[in-house]
């Protein structure tokens, strides 16, 4: 079985954020339950010309495979931006997660990750982790496990950090055609309570019918030692279309 799914975002951005993207949600696009390969695809493009040119380009590709041992997803994600044909956003990540599925409510899942963001935050950070998958509940999962991050900043100074990879995702029916769903992620460092990395995404879905629908996410993320060249926390806003066939 083969699907697909085309998503248009727009994004909206406030003079007091420093990052206006939305990152992924990972777990709002998960899977679970079905079985087959799935693929999808988001692109936001927004233009303008006048006193200032400004260009600004976003696309996601995702591949899921899941059978009735395991779930996989490999995502690839880009964000370019422009401003008088001066690029001052560039950046770029890969994520890819396996789940070993059982009888339990506890399943096997490693993932590994590597993130670009040269005008930001730092040159790259790469990610691998394994942990336990637990199932709260019919709409409700909890993350617990360990991952080593290895991060470069602007300054081409390399930090290795082990961190405890916490999360919790949960979805509420508001009604028969509206979700809310929550993801939150905690990432303390092994080493010193005072270094930690969190983050929380929040989407509500409107469904209109049973192949198009619109999400508005806000997302915000706190890094209590983040680079020198980098800000403490970054936060942003997103309205997604979405159409399946």
């Amino acid at each position: 079985m083969i699907r697909k799914l085309i998503i248009f975002s727009v994004f909206l951005s406030y003079s007091q954020f420093t990052i206006a993207d939305a990152i992924v949600n990972i777990e709002d696009m998960r899977r679970e339950g079905d079985i087959g390969f799935f693929t999808s695809l988001s692109l936001a493009v927004s233009a303008s010309r006048g006193n200032k040119i400004r260009d600004s380009l976003s696309a996601q590709i995702r591949f899921d495979k899941n059978t009735e041992t395991y779930d996989s997803f490999l995502v690839l994600k880009k964000d370019e931006r422009k401003t008088n044909t001066i690029k001052w956003s560039d950046a770029t990540m890969i994520h890819g997660r396996f789940v070993l599925k059982n009888d339990t409510i506890y399943d096997l899942e490693m993932f590994a990750q590597r993130s670009e963001n040269p005008f930001f935050r730092y040159l790259q950070r790469d990610v691998i982790g394994a942990g336990a998958r637990i199932t709260v509940n019919e709409h409700a999962r909890l993350g617990l496990g360990v991952l080593t991050e290895d991060e470069e900043d602007m300054n081409n100074l390399r930090t290795k950090t082990e961190r405890i990879a916490s999360y919790f995702h949960d979805d509420f029916e508001v009604s028969e055609n509206m979700d809310f769903n929550l993801t939150i992620y905690y990432q303390p460092s092994i080493d010193s309570t005072d270094d930690y990395k969190a983050s929380l995404i929040g989407a509500l879905d409107f469904k209109m019918n049973e192949k198009f629908k619109v999400t508005l996410q806000y997302n915000t993320f706190y890094d209590s030692e983040p680079p020198v060249t980098a800000l403490k926390r970054d936060e942003g806003i997103a309205t997604n279309f979405s159409y399946s066939f």
